[in-house]
Formats: C-alpha cells, structure tokens, sequence
C-alpha cells in the first residue's frame, strides 16, 4: 500500500536551499539532485519501514551518491502518510537537526 508524502516547510527550504547551491555551482547539477531526490521519496512512498530509525520517532534515508544528503522523516501508519521533517547536508550542525526532529 502506498504512503501520501507530505513536505513539511522546513524540509522544502532545505530542499530549495541545496537546489540553489548547486544552481550555482553548475548549472544542471540541481536537476540531477532533485531527481535524486524525488526518487527517493517515491521510495519512502512505497517501502518507508525500510529505512533505520534516527532518533526514536524519527528515519533516515540516504540521498544516494553522489549526494551529501539524508531525509528525515516520520511514519504515521495509521493515516498512511509520510511526514518529511528535512532534507539535511552531512556536514551541517547537527545540533541544529536535533532540534528540528524534536
């Protein structure tokens, strides 16, 4: 059975956030990212169990290389529905994500 994925506002600003930079970097490049990205969450659609527990309530699935990514998320089995809480970079604080997922 399918999961309805729902962006939160948080997440989308990070996702816009890395589209840009590499806007900038190359154009083209974010093209791929969002593909990247898009595949991914028609994956948490489909199979969103498959992916290990972050934090108690939280997942994290990997943004597959070449990306520095992984999408946190949440599972409301009840309702059938994904909850993306971010889009986050490796290298960023992770003080900061532990605050978001909170």
């Amino acid at each position: 059975m399918t999961f309805t994925v729902i962006v939160e506002a948080g997440a989308e600003q990070d996702w816009h956030e890395a589209v840009m930079f590499y806007d900038k970097r190359e154009p083209g490049v974010s093209h791929r990212l969002n593909i990247a990205l898009r595949e991914l969450l028609n994956t948490l659609a489909h199979q969103p169990e498959r992916f290990l527990r972050a934090t108690p309530k939280t997942r994290k699935a990997k943004v597959p290389p070449p990306w520095p990514y992984s999408v946190y998320f949440t599972i409301n089995t009840e309702h059938r529905e994904v909850k993306i809480l971010a889009v986050w970079h490796g290298a960023r604080n992770p003080a900061e994500l532990r605050r978001r997922l909170k």
